[in-house]
């Protein structure tokens, strides 16, 4: 590898995003100049405007819950088709609530429906997740860890799956929410319930990220059969690859409310992520990073009174823009589906003598 080039391509793809950024920022701060009425971003208190925002924070949030996540690891090469690889697990029963700023909840694997093993493996897993939901700031930290991955996609010439009982997928990430009005926009209203957003409103968001991924297979990440298959050159196995992504998207959020107590969220996040890939073959370990554009969503629709609540949402990475201005060498990603229903207790408030 030739340390200077690497270096001077560094530096130019550095100076390439600083100046993308820059012209986010610039255009950002020339709208909030505009509106300094409305958005006024406080990081820790936060007073709500009550013609805009119910605080149910101070009684006891609860909810039964069903949870399906879709995770996925894609490798992508220009000199073959990308293949995704995926663990077999199940959609998931829980039960959560939620006081002031603080979540907790517990699932349980649904015992009513599985994959056929046969077809899609078998996958262990570990998946820890814990959110902080303050009103303007708003944070998520993640582990998960799967053994037994099946590829989804392509598939073997006679339609089955290749299954790859010794694979390995482990990832660690954090992200984190910014919302600039947050006295008139509810993230909490829409995801956790223990707010309720009275009237239409929408609020620009900033979002940092960081994702640590590793995957890891001792007969190869991808099987022989499938590099014969996609005609994939070279006969040394990669075994081992880690990647880190470190990001910056802006963004915007908007609830409407229609019927009174329902309402429909969405949120979109285009951003730029620097993306940095150690993968290890029999025979040598490669380096390599690159600059790479990605898009997210998440989009949430329910019924929203002051007792009762009932709703869905799904978030997730939206992959075809993104394919058309860059074409990452590893991209992780888990899609969320989500259905709720619960009600509100009033156990904690002080009752007036």
């Amino acid at each position: 590898m030739n340390t200077s080039f690497y270096w001077r391509q560094m530096q130019r793809k550095l100076l390439w995003a600083t100046r993308f950024l820059a012209i986010i920022f610039l255009s950002g701060s020339h709208n909030l100049q505009a509106q300094q009425h409305t958005l006024n971003p406080q990081l820790f208190y936060v007073p709500i405007d009550s013609n805009y925002i119910v605080d149910h924070t101070m009684e006891l949030t609860g909810r039964l819950y069903l949870l399906s996540q879709d995770a996925s690891f894609m490798i992508n090469r220009d000199n073959f088709k990308r293949i995704v690889y995926k663990p077999n697990v199940n959609f998931r029963i829980g039960i959560a609530g939620f006081w002031k700023w603080f979540g907790l909840g517990l699932s349980i694997e649904n015992p009513f429906y599985k994959k056929n093993a046969s077809t899609y493996g078998t996958t262990s897993s570990v998946d820890l997740r814990v959110n902080a939901f303050g009103r303007a700031v708003a944070a998520e930290l993640y582990f998960q860890q799967y053994h037994g991955i099946y590829i989804s996609n392509p598939p073997k010439a006679d339609g089955t799956k290749y299954l790859m009982p010794d694979m390995s997928a482990l990832t660690i990430g954090i992200s984190a929410y910014w919302i600039y009005n947050a006295s008139r926009f509810s993230i909490r209203a829409a995801f956790i319930q223990n707010e309720r957003q009275k009237k239409s409103a929408g609020s620009f968001m900033i979002r940092p990220a960081f994702l640590f991924s590793r995957i890891d297979s001792p007969d190869g990440i991808i099987p022989a059969e499938l590099k014969e298959q996609l005609h994939i050159p070279g006969s040394d196995l990669w075994v081992s690859g880690d990647m880190y992504s470190l990001g910056l998207s802006p963004g915007y959020s908007y609830s409407l409310i229609f019927l009174k107590n329902f309402y429909f969220t969405a949120t979109v996040f285009p951003g730029i992520f620097w993306q940095y890939y150690v993968y290890e073959t029999t025979k040598d370990v490669y380096i390599e990073d690159e600059f790479s554009f990605q898009l997210g969503g998440r989009f949430a629709i329910g019924y929203n009174s002051d007792l009762w609540f009932i709703g869905g949402s799904v978030q997730g990475g939206l992959h075809e823009i993104p394919d058309i201005l860059s074409d990452t060498f590893i991209h992780y990603d888990v899609a969320q589906f989500r259905i709720w229903g619960g009600t509100r207790f009033d156990w904690f408030r002080k009752k007036k003598k």
